[in-house]
């Protein structure tokens, strides 16, 4: 029994700090790009997001991040805001990426989406009171996400009847496609979730 114990915190203390799965220690020093990175994150957020310490290698990340953030936060997106946060949380529900189903639900209720709406999204998210286009977008993020193999041209067809345009379905497709990497890359190294993106959260002390 005492073994098991000391085994235990020895678990613990080899955990301890960690933000994923992966066993490596930040650098003395982050190079400049994702310095920046982690300082926007800061200034945006309050808190620098643990994906932004993962080593993707020089030059890697600001570029993948600059292309999500590109496509998520550009005032000229063809979709609004919250349709593409939307589109992000569905993809991320899922794949079951508890990080990215944090961060998107509380996007889409800085956006105005009903709270309770939300939160049947994280769990049920066809059983959410949705518009017509609201509920095409979700169905599109589902089935590419879970079929991409299977899909036809009837998957665009389908966000047409809704309304959208061919550029506005080329967005969607990149959302879709952009948050199923992100997930992927989070579920595959244990991503941890920042204590202060969940709901809550309060400062210690």
């Amino acid at each position: 029994m005492a073994g098991n114990t000391e085994q235990a915190r020895a678990q613990k203390d080899e955990t301890k700090g960690r933000f994923s799965w992966l066993r490596l220690a930040d650098p003395a020093q982050w190079a400049p790009d994702v310095a920046q990175l982690q300082q926007d994150s800061l200034q945006r957020l309050g808190f620098i997001r643990s994906f932004l310490r993962l080593p993707f290698g020089p030059g890697r990340l600001a570029l993948y991040q600059g292309y999500l953030d590109r496509l998520m936060r550009a005032p000229d997106g063809l979709l609004p805001p919250l349709e593409r946060e939307l589109i992000a949380l569905v993809t991320s529900v899922e794949n079951r990426c508890e990080v990215c189903i944090l961060s998107h639900s509380a996007a889409l209720k800085k956006y105005g989406m009903d709270a309770d709406t939300v939160d049947t999204m994280t769990l049920a998210w066809r059983r959410a009171p949705l518009s017509p286009r609201h509920l095409a977008l979700a169905n599109f993020a589902s089935r590419l996400t879970l079929a991409p193999g299977d899909v036809d041209e009837s998957l665009l067809d389908g966000l047409r009847a809704a309304g959208l345009g061919e550029a506005e379905v080329f967005e969607a497709v990149q959302v879709v496609a952009i948050y199923n990497s992100n997930n992927r890359i989070n579920n595959a190294v244990g991503m941890i979730p920042n204590a202060q993106s969940r709901p809550g959260y309060r400062p210690p002390g």
